[in-house]
């Protein structure tokens, strides 16, 4: 998921990227196309992407054990400057550029927030699988030899 920004002017550009979810490094539970769409602003001093990935995922619901497809999404921001004397540390959404350099790869910050959105928790969101909002209680039995300990409970006198 490469854009060339050679001789792009100032202004807001938009791309639409699909990658195969195995180039990314994703494993065979996500479907076989990473979708991307990325807004870039470019300045005089730096890119700015707004990027909305997605992808589908075949998951295994933790209560019932079904497996269910599940579209992943996210969207994050990131920053792209030009290298000079005051800005050269990298960060996870802020990338230096070498003034020479003019593809940006968004790949990985496409994999790694996409795995991020990944829910913790897997549910189907089957009938079948929720839980009752409302639990049967049953009759709690007391063991007989506990009986005679209700005995020596005394009724409050107000």
């Amino acid at each position: 998921m490469q854009i060339n920004i050679s001789n792009l002017s100032e202004g807001v550009y938009s791309y639409d990227l699909v990658e195969k979810a195995t180039n990314l490094g994703f494993d065979d539970q996500f479907d076989e196309i990473v979708a991307a769409h990325v807004t870039l602003e470019k300045s005089i001093n730096q890119l700015l992407l707004t990027v909305k990935a997605s992808v589908k995922g075949v998951f295994v619901c933790d209560r019932c054990a079904d497996e269910f497809d599940e579209n992943v999404e996210t969207s994050f921001t990131t920053v792209y400057s030009w290298e000079n004397d005051d800005v050269t540390e990298d960060d996870d959404d802020f990338h230096v550029l070498s003034h020479d350099q003019n593809i940006i790869d968004v790949s990985d910050s496409v994999r790694d927030y996409l795995l991020l959105a990944v829910p913790a928790k897997h549910l189907c969101g089957k009938r079948t699988c929720e839980i009752p909002k409302q639990s049967v209680v049953e009759k709690e039995t007391v063991d007989p030899r506990w009986e005679k300990l209700k005995e020596l409970i005394k009724p409050d006198r107000n």
